[in-house]
């Protein structure tokens, strides 16, 4: 009989040794822990104090209940595949860690993006509608390959191989931009419209340009699959106090996301501004190097869950069998529905999508020993067929029912989309000058943007939470759906701002001839109420999809809440795409979205996009009402318990 695996102790051999003091003390001579060993020692003292009084038993129960409070109460193992240890895995040991990593990851990803758009129009000679496509494209594909990395990590490699493997693939398409930007090769000869016509990069260059901006999209997507989730995983659910620190870690990931970003479009854009492209580009495929061997200095003191299979493959069977299932009837006392998951992470059975709860009809075999009549097996049902069990089908119809809001939140990204185009755009013909000599470059105006971000944050974590818990009476403050909701109308908010901003600043040019009498700093309600906005959807939808996801889909589930970006920056350029189209044809004008912004209206466009947002919005209230929150098997405290005393038809909305 051991207290622990990993240390190996025999508590016999500690109770029968003539001197088991000295035996513990010289056992902590080799690099063990000194505070395990004074935890040892402490309830020998408590055991002889006891086994005076003879009950030896209690005393020996009490050391194994002291010794599990190190371990954890999941499924997460050390870096030598042994049951993770607490007091010296994961938590807040690791968790600075991954945000350094993230936060240098993010200052390679924003360094690139945030200046991409002044970089192909200015340097490229690309239009405008084709260079704020190019960057929403790059966006939307950066973030629909989570789902490539979410299938790779839950399959086959793990979460840390998986970010470690796509980090590099990442920094190798910094690498690749950087030396376009560098090398003479790729330059484009200088011109000066309308006397000498510029012609854009074509051909082999646009090729190229196309492999880097890609190759960065596919790492950044199975960078983001994983690294929320493997975060996360550093913290035991079923402990109340880290349980509670979680709650916080999403804020705190976030913040760190948003710090590398500020960092981003501060010194790295100022760099490309006045030392060059290459210099620029250079620092972040730097930084990201940075990122990837921070990360794999942690190797030891991670906590990482196991591979867990293929979810496509458990979607498969759970669909199968309910359809091979379809003539029998479900049991009206569904614990009679096969379960045989031990642990804590069984989830109840629910009464939506009932027909896929006939997948956990138990077998022929099973039901001859069933003494209850209420379930009836046909007759073609195969004899001894192993069942899917109650939580598979949970699992499954979870993923499902989060559809609705996968396909109502992504227009928050839409909007989002147009802060670092358009908003640009509008900075490069605005005064950006503070003082006599400097003047801000356009795409550091996204500063404001993080400092929103960054406060928001530090406000709902420290302030809000405190003060909705008064009225909800929910640890978190507000729903996580709740939280998301906020941030959709907050970026309707910002759209009708930025649409009455171009109002005027049209107004000022139109009368002047030019805009640059206006000041850059009417952009900042549009900046501020998009970082606020994403304060709150951003981090609600990374911690609505982590809860929510199945355990042993985690993965894909960040991967599906990363979708809901990738759907907004490639909707957004179907919607600049036909927008443009349509407000060009059977008019002499160039349309809203003219290359001359003073001949174009994109106050219309955001006007547009804020109705859009709107409607969005109405209907994300219908699917999140409609939306039930799963109810896992075991409760852990009081919020819980009330939740599993409502109907499973209910919504907590």
């Amino acid at each position: 009989m051991y207290i622990r695996r990993d240390i190996n102790i025999p508590v016999r051999e500690i109770e029968e040794s003539s001197n088991p003091r000295s035996s513990i003390e010289l056992f902590f001579r080799s690099d063990r822990r000194l505070q395990l060993a004074r935890l040892l020692l402490s309830m020998q003292s408590q055991k002889e104090e006891m086994a005076a009084g003879g009950d030896k038993a209690a005393t020996m129960d009490i050391q194994k209940d002291d010794i599990e409070t190190w371990l954890v109460n999941n499924d997460t193992v050390d870096f030598q595949g042994r049951r993770a240890d607490k007091s010296r895995t994961g938590g807040w040991i690791t968790a600075p860690l991954i945000f350094g990593a993230e936060m240098c990851e993010r200052m390679s990803a924003f360094g690139i993006i945030y200046n991409l758009v002044t970089f192909l129009v200015g340097n490229l000679h690309l239009s405008r509608a084709y260079s704020a496509n190019m960057v929403t494209n790059m966006l939307g594909t950066s973030f629909v390959t989570c789902l490539l990395g979410g299938y790779v990590a839950d399959t086959w490699l793990g979460r840390f191989l998986t970010i470690s493997t796509f980090g590099v693939i990442q920094f190798l398409g910094l690498v690749l931009i950087t030396l376009f930007a560098s090398l003479p090769e790729f330059q484009l000869p200088h011109c000066n419209e309308p006397e000498d016509p510029c012609h854009a990069v074509h051909g082999f260059k646009l090729a190229v340009l196309y492999v880097a901006l890609y190759l960065i999209a596919l790492g950044t997507g199975g960078i983001k699959a994983c690294v929320s989730a493997f975060g996360a995983d550093q913290f035991d659910s079923h402990d109340p106090r880290e349980k509670k620190q979680m709650m916080s870690f999403f804020n705190w990931f976030f913040f760190s996301i948003s710090l590398g970003a500020l960092f981003a479009v501060t010194v790295l854009v100022y760099v490309q501004e006045k030392l060059g492209r290459g210099w620029g580009f250079g620092i972040t495929a730097s930084f990201m190097l940075l990122a990837v061997v921070g990360f794999l200095s942690g190797r030891r003191y991670y906590r990482y869950s196991p591979i867990k299979g293929s979810p496509m493959s458990q979607i498969y069977r759970v669909f199968a069998t309910a359809f091979r299932n379809h003539k029998l009837q479900i049991p009206a006392d569904v614990s009679q529905l096969h379960e045989a998951n031990p642990g804590y992470d069984r989830i109840r059975h629910s009464n939506q999508f009932l027909f896929l709860s006939k997948a956990a009809i138990k077998s022929s075999a099973s039901n001859e020993d069933d003494k209850s009549g209420d379930l009836k097996a046909s007759k073609d049902q195969p004899p001894n067929r192993p069942a899917i069990t109650v939580t598979e089908v949970e699992e499954v119809k979870v993923l499902i029912r989060v559809l609705p809001i996968l396909g109502t939140t992504f227009m928050f990204w839409t909007v989002y989309a147009q802060m670092t185009t358009f908003s640009v755009e509008q900075a490069l013909i605005m005064d950006r000058k503070i003082g006599r000599h400097f003047e801000i470059p356009p795409a550091s105006m996204a500063v404001f943007l993080q400092i929103s971000i960054m406060t928001m944050i530090v406000l709902y974590d420290r302030l809000f939470v405190r003060c909705a818990r008064h009225f909800t009476h929910k640890s978190q403050g507000i729903t996580t759906l709740q939280r998301i909701g906020v941030g959709l109308v907050l970026s309707t908010a910002a759209m009708i701002a930025a649409a009455l901003v171009e109002q005027k600043r049209l107004k000022v040019a139109r009368r002047v001839g030019t805009s640059k009498g206006m000041s850059v700093f009417w952009l900042l309600p549009q900046y501020f109420l998009v970082g606020a906005g994403e304060a709150f959807t951003y981090v609600g939808q990374l911690e609505f999809f982590y809860n929510e996801s199945p355990t042993s889909m985690r993965s894909m589930g960040t991967a599906i809440c990363l979708c809901t970006l990738s759907f907004g920056f490639y909707f957004s350029s179907i919607f600049v795409d036909g927008v443009d189209r349509f407000t060009q044809r059977g008019s002499a004008s160039k349309g809203w979205l003219a290359n001359d912004p003073d001949a174009g209206h994109l106050d219309y466009f955001y006007f547009l996009l804020a109705i859009v947002s709107l409607l969005n919005f109405f209907l994300y209230l219908l699917c999140s009402h409609w939306y039930n929150y799963r109810i896992k098997q075991d409760i852990d405290d009081e919020e819980d318990d009330s939740l599993a005393a409502k109907s499973s038809d209910s919504s907590d909305f």
